[in-house]
């Protein structure tokens, strides 16, 4: 019989395990988001505080990296969201008031608020679906098209040390995964809209294609 409790000491050092091998990964990725490398340490602090203080039961070191990845990238959405509301404060009076004559009404405003939560949600999927994408197809994707600094597949190959032909294998394989995630997370809100098609699905289904002929 299964134990549902689980040692403080148990999961602490299941998690320096998992932080151990996909500590740099996730690192990077907060970086792409917030762009400053102390907020992306504090993230996964934080993200690590949040796990331990909840005591879920996590019977294997991959449910672990799953739920840790979770609350990391919940974590770095948070925090980029706070920054930005920081600075939409901190903005002149005159800018503001600027903004806000443009178009004060309220249709227009629900409808900002609308497409704010849309952008989030679409975040918070793609941040876990690449999170979730094993180790060496993330790499590949942010070779060749997060941080590919314009440089094509075999370059990026050549200067990394992996076959082009591989590279080109596994970038495809991260855009079919992701792809398929999003389409897998994306059945709650089609159930919420009814029968109504999901934004996101026009949207990624171009950026896919397009992603996916140039790899």
């Amino acid at each position: 019989m299964q134990t549902q409790e689980q040692s403080g000491t148990d999961l602490n050092s299941m998690l320096e395990s998992v932080i151990d091998r996909n500590g740099e990964k996730w690192l990077r990725f907060i970086l792409r988001i917030l762009k400053n490398e102390a907020d992306a340490e504090d993230v996964i602090q934080e993200a690590v505080r949040r796990v331990l203080s909840r005591k879920r039961l996590l019977p294997s070191e991959d449910d672990a990296r799953m739920y840790l990845s979770r609350a990391i990238g919940n974590a770095a959405l948070e925090l980029y969201n706070c920054r930005k509301r920081e600075r939409i404060r901190q903005m002149p009076i005159q800018e503001s008031n600027s903004l806000q004559s443009r178009d004060s009404s309220p249709y227009k405003h629900i409808e900002e608020r609308e497409l704010s939560s849309h952008r989030e949600r679409m975040l918070n999927m793609l941040s876990d679906g690449l999170m979730r994408l094993p180790a060496k197809e993330q790499e590949a994707l942010r070779l060749t098209i997060l941080e590919s600094r314009g440089l094509s597949i075999r370059d990026a190959g050549m200067s990394n040390g992996i076959p082009y032909s591989t590279l080109r294998h596994r970038s495809k394989q991260a855009l079919w995964r992701l792809r398929k995630y999003l389409e897998k997370s994306s059945k709650a809100g089609k159930q919420e809209a009814g029968s109504r098609k999901p934004e996101w699905h026009s949207i990624s289904s171009e950026s896919f294609t397009t992603a996916e002929r140039a790899v």
